[in-house]
């Protein structure tokens, strides 16, 4: 089972804020008191009573301390702000706490009030277990094999997602979940025999009712086939002499059974132009060639064509180009703006990816290019719309191996025409190190 961990402080803030049983006391000494005391105390969620044996980790004082018998940690000399503490203890989930010192005094004489939190733990041991389904191109239900599901927790929890893999009859099961909470049970999306399917719906399962020992039944989750949009990543209609190919390269695989003239057509005013059209090796560029062998130099023509994904998606092509060069009718747009990478602040395990529109040229969406240390050359990985100019990048899809990343984002404008890659600016992002350079 893979554990991710993703932190979110305001939510965990706002659930130690809803328990009753904070208690702050003025210092009421003559002198000004800039520190104060934060005594954390762990409590079992179901019966009440204090936790001994727990292990409170503070990550401002980098430092580990074992609760007493009656589940106190006292921390002193703390100054003014948060807090942030992991509690943890065997047959317990890992819970995150933030605790906040609060100047609390008057005019110019800063107090700081002395804060005992109270913070619940949850035994683990509930089972929720289900199966995920697919149905074939023949109409037949199927377990879905090894699709990824995920158990997503409330924010305190560390790591607040778990997931597993389905056998290979599509049933799967969480074993140590948490007692007393609810639970989000979803599927993403899959590839299963070279077609895209996603989860249907969310499982809401649990309940303060739930306790460890206990065994949910989830209602099984249907995958429903989708077809993934088809997404154009380059053309050369702008740069075409007499003996070029068009060409049309494709982020997602094509059906190479739909490459074809009787999909394609190229035109030079009113007369048709004898074609022919192939597929490349990988199923994701087609050209078209003249069959002559030859376009006529400083003669303008028109070429039109459909492509099919094997999800069944259609994209349309419908564009003119000049032999012997040629511009976009729309301007080739400029390089992006302020490129860079650091870790995801509300997501560990992710890099974000952000980047302002470029000044020159119109922006219809973005394409984003992936080099590791182990590649030689920038590779399509994916790309965004105009209005989204950041990419999260969860860096447990990469290999130990992997160290380093470098990526390029490349405008690309109404017409599918991209950014020159030769001024491009690329960023750096060390997984160990979480270091953002520019190349």
């Amino acid at each position: 089972m893979q554990l991710k961990y993703a932190f979110s402080f305001a939510a965990v803030a706002a659930f130690l804020a809803a328990c009753d049983s904070t208690v702050t006391n003025i210092n009421d000494d003559a002198n000004a008191k800039a520190e104060g005391t934060i005594t954390i105390k762990v409590v079992d969620n179901h019966s009440g009573a204090a936790l001994s044996g727990v292990t409170v980790y503070s990550v401002v004082d980098d430092k580990a301390v074992v609760a007493d018998s009656l589940g106190l940690s006292v921390w002193k000399d703390q100054a003014l702000g948060d807090h942030s503490y992991q509690i943890s203890k065997d047959g317990y989930a890992t819970i995150h706490a933030l605790v906040n010192l609060a100047e609390q005094g008057a005019g110019d004489v800063p107090r700081v009030g002395d804060v005992i939190q109270t913070v619940p733990m949850y035994k683990v041991g509930v089972q929720a277990k289900g199966i995920v389904l697919f149905t074939d191109d023949k109409g037949k239900t199927n377990g879905a094999s090894g699709v990824t599901v995920y158990a997503n927790l409330p924010k305190e929890f560390v790591p607040c997602e778990l997931t597993t893999k389905t056998s290979e009859s599509g049933e799967y099961s969480f074993d140590k979940l948490p007692e007393g909470v609810e639970v989000e049970i979803s599927v993403g999306q899959e590839q299963i025999k070279s077609k895209t399917y996603v989860g249907n719906d969310v499982k809401l399962v649990g309940g303060t009712s739930m306790r460890a020992g206990d065994v949910i039944n989830v209602s099984s989750i249907s995958l429903v086939k989708s077809s993934a949009q088809i997404v154009k990543i380059d053309d050369n209609t702008n740069s075409i002499d007499t003996t070029s190919d068009i060409t049309f390269t494709y982020a997602t695989e094509l059906e190479g059974d739909s490459v074809n003239t009787s999909k394609w057509s190229v035109s030079k005013g009113s007369s048709n132009v004898l074609i022919s059209v192939s597929l490349s090796k990988d199923k994701r560029t087609v050209s078209v060639s003249p069959y002559s062998g030859k376009w006529t130099k400083g003669s303008t023509y028109t070429v039109r064509g459909t492509v099919y994904s094997v999800d069944g998606a259609s994209s349309s092509v419908n564009t003119s180009f000049s032999v012997g060069g040629g511009e976009s009718s729309a301007d080739k747009p400029g390089q992006v703006q302020d490129l860079m990478i650091a870790t995801d602040p509300d997501y560990s395990y992710y890099a974000r990816l952000s980047w302002d529109e470029p000044r020159d040229g119109d922006a219809a969406r973005y394409n984003i290019y992936l080099k590791t240390n182990l590649d030689n050359d920038f590779t399509y990985l994916s790309y965004t719309s105009s209005a989204t100019t950041y990419y999260r990048v969860d860096i447990d899809n990469f290999s130990t191996r992997v160290t380093t990343l470098y990526f390029i984002v490349l405008p690309v404008n109404s017409d599918g025409v991209e950014a020159d890659i030769e001024g491009a600016k690329a960023v750096k992002y060390n997984i160990e190190t979480s270091d953002d350079d520019d190349l």
